[in-house]
């Protein structure tokens, strides 16, 4: 008989109450104490466990953690700085979930090599030889995963340890199967030039394909660039940028802009040479994102045609010309759309795209994003002799105030471009708007040089072309010659904006008399023009070789 039918009672054992009650004098104190557990266990399902929360440094070196707040014992007793997570995270998949998952991919895997199989029969190397049925599904099986597979949506958060989970699972045995997961995932750990390893998964939000640079990295690189490339591009209000990049990832500023200032940056320093071409390709990648997202809306911003306009200095400066050209043309087009040339005007009837700024710095910051792309539309065609975008007629925008109005949100009046010409010199021009200035006798050089109309007459010397040489040459020797103190050489020898604007009045002289001595040239005039236009360009020359001398101990990039 068996141990089972033993224990089983007879009939009459239900009737005999003596025997039920020896048989529970019989059972053990252990039996007993069972079910009192069960069924306490059954009294307290209903009442919820409190679940304690691990901190953020045990969790991630999985240790144990005893969840006491501020600081849990483990990360006292090792000095660490203790955190929680605001909000709780959600658990690993449900109990049966990954067998499920693990049957269901089996059966799909299963059946696309067997119809592969089918389908194209054994496989052959290059060499002809026949490869095993085992080698085919190595090759073919991997590629055949979905693409979107491993970011397929699951309901759920799977936790930290969810690719452990599926790797004990057996998911990812397998040359061929760990081979594919590069491809589908990407390279989450990207680092470039010691930029670091931590992928911030917050700015899966923000859409980005590789981890940012590290905190100290992106500080070192906004040292360097506000102390070096800012005072020669004075669009970005600094401390608001600044302030702008400790808030939330949405809210911060876009990350294109922020790829063009590190790529400037980076070009200019030792430390980060290698990576200017790296951030370069970024800045582009992310700002064409942008332009692609809905309407193209998320492009009408002003940090955007900044973006923009460091992309195509950046590019002039690599000698990208064709490329630079092209980004140029999107500045401009893009402050033009947001009506930045039209700040001082009345109301124009035109479609208005940003809201209303919200104090004078933020008016200012507009004013010189709009300048800067006027300088680079001018100095892109004097260099190339391709038409300008911007008509002067079409500028209602006065010229940017002092670099110390813009930090300090000071308001400042200054002149438009029309009235700087019609009256004296302003002393109180910025060097900034002198070098506004100087960049519309670079657009002035263009027209006069490359534009012909009926009256033109080249070869008359009462024509147009000689009478608009002989004004533009006295308006370059006015300029020179009433040019405030605090814009002349060597008391501005540390603003690079000021050596620069002295370097483009000997420039566009030079442009100027160059154009004359090859139309002069050209229609066979007299001797005496072309050798006095001659003269005045090897002086001018001179000049820009003095003013290179005077610079040449300091690091250009460096002065502010």
């Amino acid at each position: 008989m068996s141990p089972d039918s033993r224990m089983e009672p007879d009939d009459g054992y239900f009737n005999d109450l003596s025997r039920q009650s020896n048989r529970r004098k019989n059972e053990s104190p252990g039996s007993s104490q069972e079910n009192n557990e069960v069924q306490n266990d059954g009294a307290d399902a209903g009442v919820p466990r409190t679940k304690r929360i691990a901190c953020i440094i045990c969790r991630k070196r999985k240790l144990k953690c005893d969840g006491i707040k501020p600081s849990c014992g483990t990360c006292t007793r090792l000095k660490h700085s203790c955190a929680y997570d605001e909000v709780r995270r959600k658990s690993g998949p449900k109990r049966g979930y990954v067998k499920e998952l693990e049957t269901r991919l089996g059966r799909g895997v299963s059946a696309q090599v067997e119809s592969l199989l089918k389908t194209n029969g054994p496989k052959t190397t290059m060499s002809g030889e026949t490869l095993p049925t085992n080698d085919v599904f190595a090759q073919s099986a991997a590629p055949q995963v979905p693409p979107g597979f491993m970011n397929m949506d699951l309901g759920m958060d799977c936790g930290d340890d969810m690719e452990s989970v599926m790797n004990s699972a057996g998911f990812f045995q397998g040359t061929a199967a760990q081979d594919a997961i590069p491809a589908i995932l990407g390279n989450n750990n990207e680092d470039i030039g010691g930029l670091g390893e931590t992928f911030s998964w917050e700015m899966i939000g923000l859409g980005l394909d590789e981890p940012l640079p590290t905190q100290d990295v992106i500080d070192d690189l906004h040292q360097i660039y506000f102390d070096k490339i800012h005072p020669s591009v004075p669009t970005v209000h600094k401390y608001r940028y600044l302030a702008a990049m400790n808030l939330a990832p949405s809210m911060r500023p876009p990350v294109c802009l922020r790829y063009a200032m590190w790529s400037l940056a980076a070009g200019v320093t030792d430390r980060y040479i290698d990576l200017h071409s790296h951030f370069y390709q970024r800045a582009r990648k992310y700002v064409e994102m942008d332009e692609m997202k809905g309407h193209g809306e998320a492009i009408c911003s002003v940090a955007h045609a900044q973006a923009w306009i460091l992309i195509s200095n950046y590019e002039y400066k690599m000698m990208y010309f064709p490329r630079a050209w092209m980004s140029t043309g999107r500045s401009i087009r893009m402050t033009q759309l947001m009506g930045l040339h039209r700040l001082d005007g009345a109301r124009s009837d035109c479609k208005q795209v940003l809201p209303p700024p919200r104090d004078w710095a933020e008016l200012e910051e507009r004013k010189r994003t709009f300048w800067t792309a006027y300088c680079g539309d001018r100095y892109s065609s004097i260099c190339t002799g391709w038409p300008m975008v911007i008509d002067n007629q079409d500028i209602v925008t006065n010229l940017p105030a002092t670099e110390d109005a813009f930090e300090r949100n000071i308001p400042q009046e200054t002149l438009s471009l029309e009235e700087t010409f019609n009256s004296e010199v302003d002393p109180f021009l910025s060097p900034f708007g002198g070098v506004v200035i100087m960049s519309y006798f670079f657009g002035k050089n263009v027209t006069h040089a490359h534009r012909a109309g009926p009256d033109n007459r080249p070869f008359d010397l009462q024509g147009d072309f000689w009478k608009r040489h002989r004004e533009m040459d006295n308006v370059l020797s006015k300029v020179s010659l009433s040019l405030p103190d605090h814009l002349r050489l060597p008391a501005g020898i540390r603003n690079s904006n000021i050596v620069f604007l002295n370097m483009e009045i000997h420039t566009s002289t030079i442009c100027l008399h160059q154009a004359a001595i090859c139309t002069a040239d050209l229609h066979g005039l007299d001797e005496s023009i072309i050798a006095e236009s001659r003269s005045r360009s090897i002086v001018a020359a001179t000049e820009i070789a003095n003013i290179m001398r005077m610079i040449s101990h300091l690091d250009v990039t460096s002065v502010s």
